[in-house]
């Protein structure tokens, strides 16, 4: 019995009337009636008595009804179960730390969203470890990370692009006229950095162990805005990643000798089914990583 079959009984098994259960049904009476009798051949049930075109449901068909109606409930159940995921699966969970956050979600919003209304996004901005950890633990779809070479088993890494990671002062600093310097001259004084959860300072604390260079930090904070504002104090210097400080103003922002970079990439989990909706934005974000947008500089 399919569940078409099994909605065809229960409004007969309602109206008792083949006329009028058609008619509610907007099926010709014929077929209605093929359908009954069909049941009743399948199921080897006398289901209802027949009186010209009343009918009166049997004491078999009683018993089917309450059973079909449960199971039709169940369905129902499952139905609108599937319609909310549905209608979650357009909600997309994303990762983005800060350095990254900058640059990538001022696009995401005025941009991508507009033209994907459907498309929800529920964006956080974790560290780069924690926006993979994220990841592997299935609690977002999809992180934005600038990485730094070590991978994860359970993750699959896109690489989109290298960028640079610079020496960062404001306008006026005595170093500010250079057109690049080393590692050494730049660590030379007290830094400010983001904390050791971002990949950038990860790098530069092994690139300077791998120098035998000593890292004087003054400050590390887990969040880009306050180095924002100890940049605008004129506190410390800083390192970070190139889009870092694409729209931040009065800044310079002084490339190494031996240059120092960043690949950004998109950090899905393995063996997990990449709905229309995440290709779609991560298409668009890897656009947006592709693109050269200007540094502020001397």
């Amino acid at each position: 019995m399919t569940l078409l079959q099994m909605r065809y009984f229960l409004t007969v098994c309602r109206l008792q009337n083949i006329t009028h259960a058609a008619s509610e049904l907007h099926i010709a009476q014929s077929t209605l009636s093929q359908a009954i009798q069909t049941i009743e051949e399948e199921t080897g049930l006398n289901l209802f008595v027949r009186s010209g075109r009343n009918i009166m449901i049997s004491q078999d068909g009683q018993k089917l009804a309450q059973k079909v109606t449960a199971l039709l409930r169940e369905v129902d159940v499952f139905e609108d179960d599937v319609r909310e995921m549905a209608r979650r699966h357009g909600k997309l969970k994303m990762a983005i730390p800060q350095q990254q956050a900058s640059f990538i979600i001022p696009r995401l919003l005025n941009d991508f969203c507009p033209r994907y209304p459907e498309i929800q996004l529920d964006i956080v901005e974790p560290s780069g470890l924690e926006s993979a950890r994220l990841v592997r633990e299935e609690k977002v779809d999809l992180a934005i990370v600038n990485y730094d070479g070590e991978t994860l088993p359970d993750l699959h890494y896109r690489r989109v692009n290298s960028r640079p990671i610079k020496f960062v002062v404001w306008k006026g600093h005595p170093l500010a006229g250079l057109q690049s310097i080393s590692l050494a001259e730049a660590t030379k004084g007290p830094l400010v950095l983001l904390s050791e959860e971002f990949f950038v300072t990860r790098l530069l604390t092994r690139t300077m162990a791998d120098r035998h260079l000593e890292l004087n930090a003054l400050y590390y904070s887990p969040h880009l805005s306050t180095l924002y504002s100890l940049l605008r104090a004129h506190t410390a210097p800083s390192i970070l990643f190139e889009q870092a400080v694409v729209s931040l103003e009065n800044v310079v922002t002084i490339p190494f000798d031996e240059p120092l970079s960043l690949t950004s990439c998109l950090i899905t989990k393995k063996n997990r089914q990449l709905s229309k909706d995440l290709r779609l934005v991560m298409k668009f974000i890897r656009g947006e990583l592709l693109k050269d947008y200007p540094v502020p500089s001397a």
